[in-house]
Formats: structure tokens, C-alpha cells, sequence
């Protein structure tokens, strides 16, 4: 039996490391962006996110 019968969702396309380290979804170099606005306190979208696991949302205003 191969890991995949084994485990299903060890071959699931959703499935990633606890870091998601081996499939970013976006270019990392966009954390090298410089950011701006209220309250932010690093220089870069890295320096704002820092190194725990974090959940960022892009909100796009049409108003």
C-alpha cells in the first residue's frame, strides 16, 4: 500500500507543511515590499508579519 492509500490527503494538492514553506503562494518578494499606512510598524510587508504563522487578507476598496 503506498502513503497515499495509506493517508489521502498526504497527496491532496491542498495539503501543506504547518509553514506552507514547500509551496508559497505568492512570490516572496513581495514580503520585500516596502509598506505604508496606520499603526504599521516595520518597514517592510516581512518586518510587519514577522515569523508566526500569520493569516493576511488584501481588502480592495472600490468606493
Amino acid at each position: 500500500m503506498t502513503e497515499a492509500q495509506e493517508n489521502p490527503s498526504a497527496s491532496s494538492p491542498d495539503s501543506r507543511s504547518a509553514a506552507g514553506a514547500a509551496d508559497p503562494l505568492a512570490d516572496p518578494a513581495v514580503l520585500e515590499r516596502p509598506v505604508f499606512g496606520a499603526n504599521l510598524r516595520g518597514r517592510t510587508l516581512r518586518d510587519e508579519l514577522g515569523g508566526d504563522p500569520t493569516l493576511l487578507v488584501f481588502l480592495r476598496h472600490f468606493g
